[in-house]
């Protein structure tokens, strides 16, 4: 078994809406990123990368990777976890952001999370919370996941 856990924050900006979890999250803002600013899906590959003990996201994407799809950097961690022989069992992740709110989203990003990752629903946790307007321009995300070989499950 391995045990991986990722924590990332990006600024917020006028716009109108971001990715999330693969999931266009429409609103008045976007993520100041290199990538598509995708923060639940570096926030799941950098833990499966960590898990693995392969360093993190900016060992395997450079910044210029410029406007990479959030989709693609999760597919090259799991492609590095397959290689592996190992599986996730189960992942737990908490955005913290004050606006939009994620309640009605939540849904949405497991199911998406669900088909991307080849999880089953009890083994996707997704909670959503807010800094209570401390730091309404910044998102951030935290993953914790648990990687075990295909073998032994």
């Amino acid at each position: 078994m391995r045990v991986g856990n990722s924590y990332d924050l990006h600024n917020l900006k006028a716009g109108t809406g971001f990715p999330l979890g693969g999931i266009f999250i429409p609103c008045q803002y976007q993520v100041e990123a290199v990538s598509d600013g995708d923060i639940l899906l570096h926030t799941i590959s950098e833990a499966i990368i960590g898990a693995l003990g392969l360093g993190d996201l900016g060992d395997w994407f450079d910044e210029t990777n410029e406007n990479i799809d959030s989709q693609i950097i999760l597919k090259q961690a799991l492609t590095l976890m397959t290689n592996q022989n190992y599986q996730i069992v189960n992942l737990d992740a908490t955005i913290i952001l004050d606006e939009p709110k994620l309640k009605e989203y939540k849904s949405a990003i497991k199911m998406n999370l669900k088909q991307l990752l080849q999880l089953e629903d009890e083994n996707i946790n997704i909670k959503a919370t807010t800094t209570e307007k401390n730091f309404n321009k910044i998102i951030q995300s935290y993953t914790t996941l648990l990687l075990v070989k295909k073998d032994n499950y």
